[in-house]
């Protein structure tokens, strides 16, 4: 979960710097200011469930649903991007293809396997 949870943080950077995430990602960048405002929220957001699942890593009691949280964003990622015309970004799908492993292996825990 420590490793996940750092992996995830790493959306800071799209807080930091949207424009050249963005455009890295995706290979271009929107030019209003409102969707580099929500793509500059939404690393926040990623930012904030990678650093609940280390800390559930650390806090039992907290592991479960931290875990069942991330789960959804890491499905909701992989389809909006593997289910969209967006998988034609190579470095979009292999984010999207690992945040879907991820959850996978969230999934068994959860179920206890």
């Amino acid at each position: 979960m420590i490793v996940t949870g750092a992996l995830t943080a790493m959306a800071i950077l799209q807080f930091i710097a949207p424009a050249r995430i963005l455009h890295t990602i995706y290979g271009e960048v929107p030019k209003d200011a409102a969707s580099l405002a929500l793509a500059r929220h939404w690393g926040l957001l990623i930012f904030l469930i990678g650093t609940l699942l280390i800390y559930a890593a650390l806090h039992p009691a907290v592991r479960d649903p931290a875990i069942l949280v991330a789960m959804v964003e890491k499905i909701a990622l992989g389809m909006g991007v593997l289910g969209t015309p967006l998988r034609r970004h190579p470095i979009a799908t292999a984010i999207a293809a690992g945040d879907s492993m991820i959850a996978l292996v969230y999934l068994l825990y959860l179920v206890g396997y």
